[in-house]
């Protein structure tokens, strides 16, 4: 997110911009990125074939829903139209990799996907991306809202998929808004981060306690972002999730990829 695109119909660039999913793209590759390095079960299966991908999925049941990440079985002799290579996404999103991400990510099988179509290949895992960067207390209903909607609707399309939810919080004390012609929000941090971090862990509700609207695996990330061209850092102590937490980032993939061993591991 430190190297600002040009989002949103605008000509300045920006490190986030609310009319820009690409943050959500990125977000989305990283934890697949996660999830085959951490997941043997997973990788093995990409390495076999059986599995693909895609991002901003429609995924079809009683209410269509389009989501941010999905990995789908494939079925033999499905046709490939519009299929693009994971390790493609790089350059197509602009993605920024270090020499050990490099290396790490030649290391891994080719994994496949449809971009942006409609689907009705088995979703196996479903994810759903999001960010909360300003205006923190007047965003927390809405959140709530979307991420329990998505949750629902995803169990009620594929009842055997695990769910993901993922979200991004920003910690910096203030933000410069793309739609505020450089205006900067104040923020009262890290209280105002840490209110979305408490929402997430305890209000969003886990599908061994509410199996119709709850999520198998739930991840926090708390970053860093003033939105003017400085570092994006990554938050690793208070408002952040600590490792014990289950919504700490490191065990929403140790969980995915638990999740994942017991419905699909063979």
């Amino acid at each position: 997110m430190s190297v600002a695109t040009t989002r949103g119909g605008g000509e300045r660039a920006w490190q986030y911009h609310s009319r820009s999913d690409n943050h959500s793209k990125v977000a989305c590759w990283t934890v697949l990125f996660d999830f085959l390095l951490e997941c043997d079960i997973f990788r093995g299966h990409a390495e076999r074939g059986l599995v693909g991908f895609g991002i901003n999925h429609v995924m079809v049941g009683p209410i269509n829903k389009t989501l941010d990440l999905v990995v789908t079985r494939i079925s033999p002799g499905r046709a490939t139209t519009r299929r693009q290579r994971f390790a493609d996404l790089v350059g197509h999103y602009g993605i920024v990799l270090n020499e050990t991400d490099r290396e790490a990510l030649e290391s891994l099988p080719a994994l496949e996907g449809d971009i942006g179509r409609e689907d009705v290949s088995e979703v196996v895992v479903a994810l759903e991306a999001k960010a909360c960067m300003t205006e923190h207390s007047k965003s927390l209903p809405r959140l709530h809202a979307e991420i329990l909607a998505t949750g629902y609707l995803a169990k009620r399309a594929q009842p055997r998929c695990i769910t993901v939810s993922y979200s991004m919080v920003n910690a910096a004390k203030e933000f410069i808004t793309p739609s505020g012609a450089g205006k900067a929000n104040k923020h009262s941090q890290p209280e105002d981060a840490r209110k979305v971090v408490r929402m997430l862990g305890q209000a969003i509700p886990l599908a061994r306690d509410t199996a119709a609207i709850g999520y198998d695996v739930i991840g926090v990330t708390v970053v860093d972002c003033r939105n003017d061209g400085s570092p994006v850092t990554l938050v690793g102590s208070d408002p952040a999730p600590d490792r014990h937490s289950h919504v700490n980032y490191d065990r929403m993939i140790v969980g995915l990829c638990s999740e994942y061993r017991a419905r699909f591991g063979t």
